[in-house]
């Protein structure tokens, strides 16, 4: 800030999170400046995640205007949210949400709200989840193509085939016990999934149906299905079972969610992190810096938890069939930091994470007003320490956000080697 003349001045920075509860005490304390809240939309009562994420913000860009709104209630109100952020002159927008019925295959209506604000001229950061990656042993996914094979005796009256995970597995073993929800989708439209499949969790013997969900898809139906493995519930060891009901063989994607699976792939990220305008955000424990700066390569690897790309898509927003691979996550930044919220001192996750790098990009607005969404994505890519995987990576996309290079890179032009003049200027 000293060497570049940056601070954010001029810049409206936003947060999407669940409440700003601890806010006033926060401001009493001299953490935060005043902060516009969208009327009726403070999230209050709840952790107050969303004043710790506006600390981190204001710590890297302290004079940027600050506006929060809450992401709580549904996906219409959070799409709703984005798009009232970026109409009251939002420049910079981060969340660190995702619902768990947001499409995995699909842009739905949060996805298409991020695609808006960016093509309007705002920055868009989400977290990119902390429910692990393929690498780091700690997936809890598992995405590929129907392969039906025989029922377990149990549900042979309910399916014609089952998923084969994998030499002749009929089940998917859970080995740590999801948090919340374990889901289902496959690859038919929102609205439209004529293809009728279902979930089932079984114990570990396979002798008893412990939960299932079952909804028809005729056709106007969306192709998710879900079973709660939340509290009180302990569901390690037992099976997930996909089965087949009726129709054609599809892609799919079983999510535990933040437990994991003893059939594990890639391809955590789902949702809007995973929209082509939003900057996916994954987590690097600030502690790798070793009280300095990052390093980069192989000293400051991403958190275990953070979750991994790629997304793959197959229907575009209004369900016309595509193909993409969508590379996921985009950046990489701090967590594990100090904030002043109660509850969140350290702040671990990728929610801490993605308000850094908002942050930075505040400091990029001050400087370049116009810089676009490709732009921006541009000099991340030419200026983030490399770690994880040589070059862009399924775990920390191009790397970690290197804030003085890419400011340098957006005055001087230093390292920036894309072409992508339009965007920027010296």
């Amino acid at each position: 800030r000293a060497n570049f003349g940056v601070d954010g001045s001029g810049v409206r920075a936003c947060v999407l999170s669940d409440s700003v509860d601890e806010l006033s005490t926060v401001q009493a304390g001299g953490d935060l400046p005043a902060v516009n809240v969208l009327t009726g939309q403070s999230g209050n009562p709840d952790t107050s995640e969303g004043t710790a994420t506006l600390e981190i913000v204001h710590d890297l860009a302290p004079a940027a205007e600050l506006w929060f709104a809450t992401y709580k209630d549904t996906k219409q109100q959070m799409a709703q949210n984005i798009l009232a952020l970026r109409d009251a002159g939002c420049d910079v927008i981060v969340d660190n949400v995702v619902y768990i019925d947001e499409a995995v295959f699909q842009d739905d209506v949060v996805a298409q709200a991020v695609d808006a604000a960016t093509a309007a001229g705002a920055l868009y950061f989400s977290a990119a989840g902390n429910d692990g990656n393929l690498n780091d042993g700690t997936a809890g996914v598992w995405e590929g193509g129907y392969v039906g094979i025989t029922p377990p005796p149990l549900l042979a009256m309910d399916a014609i085939s089952v998923q084969n995970f994998g030499s002749g597995a009929n089940s998917n073993v859970i080995t740590v016990d999801p948090p919340g929800f374990v889901t289902l989708q496959w690859t038919d439209p929102l609205g439209g999934s004529s293809n009728d499949y279902d979930l089932f969790l079984l114990n570990a013997s396979m002798t008893e149906i412990l939960d299932f969900s079952t909804d028809f898809q005729l056709g106007s139906e969306d192709p998710l299905e879900l079973i709660d493995s939340g509290p009180p519930f302990d569901d390690t060891g037992n099976r997930l079972v996909v089965a087949k009901f009726e129709g054609a063989d599809r892609f799919m994607h079983l999510n535990s969610l933040g437990g994991r699976l003893s059939f594990a792939t890639d391809g955590q990220i789902f949702g809007h992190p995973g929209a082509v305008g939003a900057f996916a955000v994954a987590a690097v424990d600030v502690a790798s810096a070793g009280g300095g700066a990052f390093a980069g390569g192989a000293a400051n690897p991403v958190e275990t938890f953070s979750s991994d790309g790629p997304r793959r898509v197959f229907f575009d927003a209004n369900g016309a069939p595509i193909s993409a691979v969508r590379s996921k996550p985009d950046i990489a930044a701090a967590d594990g930091v100090a904030t002043a919220t109660v509850g969140f001192n350290p702040f671990f996750g990728s929610s801490a994470s993605a308000p850094h790098a908002a942050g930075i990009a505040a400091l990029l607005k001050q400087k370049v007003p116009s810089l676009s969404a490709s732009g921006a994505r541009a000099l991340f890519n030419d200026t983030a320490l490399d770690i994880e995987a040589p070059g862009i990576d399924r775990d920390s996309g191009a790397g970690i956000v290197d804030a003085a290079t890419v400011v340098n890179a957006v005055i001087f032009g230093d390292g920036f080697e894309s072409g992508d003049t339009s965007a920027w200027t010296k």
